[in-house]
C-alpha cells in the first residue's frame, strides 16, 4: 500500500523517492550493458530498492527497471510476485 503521492504516471511526487526509482531504472539499464561488472551494480541496486522501501515506497517497477528474476531482492518478488502473473 502506497503511503505517499503519485503523478499521473504513477511515479512518486517526493523528489528523493522518484530520484531513487529511476536510479533503479539506470541501474538495471547498466547491468543489461555491462554485465562483467555485474556484481557492483547488483549491489547498488538492492541497496537502493532497501532505500526506497524505507522511505515508505511500495510500487512495482516497470520491467525496463527490474533486474533478472533470479536477481532480484527476494523481498521485491515476495511484494509483487501476484503483479507478475
Amino acid at each position: 500500500m502506497k503511503s505517499y503521492e503519485t503523478d499521473e504516471m504513477g511515479y512518486p511526487l517526493d523528489p528523493e523517492l522518484r530520484a531513487l526509482e529511476f536510479h533503479l531504472g539506470n541501474l538495471a539499464a547498466k547491468y543489461r550493458m555491462h554485465k562483467y561488472s555485474a556484481q557492483k551494480v547488483i549491489e547498488e541496486y538492492h541497496a537502493t530498492l532497501t532505500k526506497l522501501y524505507q522511505l515508505g515506497w511500495d510500487a512495482a517497477l516497470d520491467v525496463e527497471s527490474e533486474l533478472p528474476d533470479e536477481l532480484m531482492p527476494k523481498e521485491y518478488l515476495r511484494r509483487h510476485s501476484l503483479s507478475k502473473e
